[in-house]
């Protein structure tokens, strides 16, 4: 039970987390670059303290480092980046739900590159999702929708979750999973802030100088919520259900965030979006107990 609650918390701090984000935009001087730039690099000294604390040493090989860039450059900031611009595109519910469909990229992407079986259940749980995906796009209004950019808002979150999916399987081929979670989350957020500085210097998209200091505030909490405090739940969770449980239970952030979204954003929800949203954690669920009967443990990962 004590595990069961911790990843419920887990993962209603991401969804919570991801309604914070949206409302730095604007006004508040800042965009989906800047947001990223900043979850990242408020969490390192926070994170530091805490391998300090553990006494985990920060060493690792030229190889390591290597993989560590790759994960935190392509897996993390990129995914990261796609999925705030959806943001400010949909709703925040609706990106956050369609970003959750990377455990079904997760399966395809091993199956074509690493000759995976595909039973029975994975190919139904696929369908399922994919049914899900496509209410969202052929249920909506869409001449309003591409007036507002809703159909490169739900394509984006679909591809955050084709990279999400490479950073999950990267993570698991490239020995990275043996090494202290903390110690890898420090050194993805080290990465994917220099990848985001270099970026965001280059467009001229950082604006730390226009934030307004509520922005400040918000993308502080936004960056602790989400790679320390929910991060940190998590892992006390899986130690206590197993991973396959624990993603299971992981459903509950993107449906934190449709209720935030609807609380603190003001957006709506519509019959198109229940169904779709409905489908897609359904996919998700069956895929995650499909893979619990074959190997009895599923890899769960920060959101």
């Amino acid at each position: 039970m004590k595990g069961i609650i911790l990843t419920m918390l887990s993962a209603i701090a991401f969804g919570f987390a991801f309604t914070l984000g949206p409302m730095t935009y604007g006004d508040g001087g800042s965009n989906p670059t800047t947001l990223t730039f900043l979850r990242n690099a408020l969490s390192l000294p926070v994170l530091f303290l805490i391998l300090r604390y553990q006494g985990i040493s920060l060493a690792v090989t030229g190889k390591e480092l290597l993989s560590l860039t790759i994960l935190g450059g392509i897996g993390n900031a990129f995914t990261t980046l796609l999925l705030f611009i959806s943001f400010s595109l949909i709703d925040v519910g609706i990106a956050t739900t369609i970003h959750f469909i990377y455990p079904v990229f997760v399966t395809i992407g091993c199956v074509l590159f690493f000759k995976e079986k595909l039973g029975f259940k994975k190919v139904v749980s696929l369908l399922v999702a994919t049914c899900g995906i496509a209410c969202f796009f052929f249920g909506v209004d869409t001449s309003q929708g591409l007036r507002g950019g809703m159909i490169l808002g739900l394509a984006l979150a679909v591809i955050s979750g084709v990279t999400y999916a490479f950073y999950i399987i990267y993570l698991d081929k490239s020995g990275l999973k043996n090494q202290p979670v903390f110690k890898i989350t420090f050194y993805v957020a080290l990465m994917s802030t220099i990848a985001m500085g270099v970026y965001g210097t280059a467009t001229g998209d950082l604006t730390l100088s226009t934030l307004t200091p509520k922005s400040w505030g918000i993308s502080l909490a936004f960056s602790l919520l989400c790679t320390v405090i929910a991060l940190s739940l998590l892992q006390i969770g899986i130690k206590y259900v197993g991973a396959s449980t624990a993603a299971i239970l992981t459903t509950f952030e993107p449906i934190t965030s449709i209720v935030c979204g609807v609380i603190l954003l003001g957006e709506t929800i519509t019959t198109v979006k229940i169904i779709a949203c409905s489908l897609i954690m359904i996919g998700v669920v069956m895929l995650s107990l499909a893979k619990e009967n074959k190997n009895g443990n599923i890899s769960a990962s920060e959101g």
